[in-house]
């Protein structure tokens, strides 16, 4: 008997727990999905300033069974801009626009509207501007910024860019105490709404010690083929240089330059001027020679 009693006992208990699964599952509940907003019909010659928002909220009632197998990865909301205008712009939104299953409705949506500021697109080339800033020597300096691009084509609306005349990169620091050469890859600083050719640009840094300028005079070598016989007229050069600076507060350091000039044997007899050459320590520069030439008389 008791053998009976558990078997319809247990009969009961799973017929309660199916019931009860049965009825539980057309119960109507209410959950809160997030749906992407996708623009369509936009007009090619505008841009939403301000207003767009990536998503929406929406509060949806259905059975548990029904919300529980919602795909909601591709539910979304096709914003339709067909008929928009350039300025402010209050759009409504409709609970039919989004594509939910036919069991499932649609309580609430947050936001339920949207305040959209349409503006002119244009589309402007500009130079591209690097931001830097080198922790290095005081004896070096910054000689010369290679960017690739030069110039960036950008397109948004006419409110941002009539008043933008280049194009800045994010912040670069350059860090040593004597870098001769950096290149770095940069992104641009670009407005959320501005769209541009490229988002990064290559930038080579070139670096030298700082230059000083100082006038040197120094006799004047004769690099000549065996067996010339010749003169030379004057024998002494005097140079304005452009040296580094933490070089010339050396000793010695006028050891390093030389001023010197070419005979060769196909000259031939007689005079002539011959241009006076430089021979200087490195990132040294001739910037005037007095004379620039030497008279050389070829005597055999």
């Amino acid at each position: 008997m008791f053998k009976v009693n558990w078997q319809y006992r247990a009969i009961a208990a799973v017929l309660a727990l199916f019931f009860w699964y049965l009825i539980s599952g057309q119960e109507k509940v209410e959950i809160w999905i997030t749906v992407p907003v996708e623009i369509v019909n936009l007009p090619s010659d505008h841009v939403i300033a301000s207003g767009l928002v990536n998503s929406i909220r929406v509060r949806a009632r259905g059975t548990s069974t029904i919300l529980s197998r919602m795909e909601t990865g591709r539910i979304n909301y096709p914003l339709d801009l067909s008929g928009i205008r350039r300025g402010q712009n209050v759009v409504n939104l409709d609970s039919k626009n989004i594509n939910l299953p036919r069991a499932v409705e649609v309580v609430e949506m947050d936001p339920s509207s949207l305040e959209l500021e349409i503006d002119r697109q244009i589309s402007k080339t500009l130079p591209v501007h690097v931001k830097w800033q080198a922790h290095i020597s005081p004896e070096f300096e910054l000689r010369e910024i290679r960017v690739e691009p030069e110039y960036v084509r950008v397109r948004g609306g006419a409110r941002i860019l009539d008043s933008v005349d280049e194009i800045e990169t994010s912040h670069v620091e350059i860090k040593g105490e004597t870098p001769r050469r950096v290149i770095k890859k940069v992104d641009l600083a670009l407005f959320p709404e501005v769209e541009a050719s490229v988002t990064e640009v290559l930038v080579e840094f070139l670096f030298g010690p700082v230059l000083e300028e100082i006038w040197v005079r120094k006799p004047v070598q004769v690099i000549a083929d065996e067996g010339v016989n010749f003169r030379i007229d004057p024998d002494h050069v005097r140079a304005n240089l452009a040296l580094p600076r933490f070089l010339v507060r050396t000793d010695n350091w006028r050891d390093q330059i030389n001023y010197y000039i070419k005979v060769t044997q196909d000259m031939g007899a007689g005079m002539h001027s011959v241009e006076v050459m430089t021979d200087l320590p490195r990132d040294g520069m001739a910037l005037e020679k007095r004379p620039e030439t030497i008279d050389v008389e070829i005597l055999n």
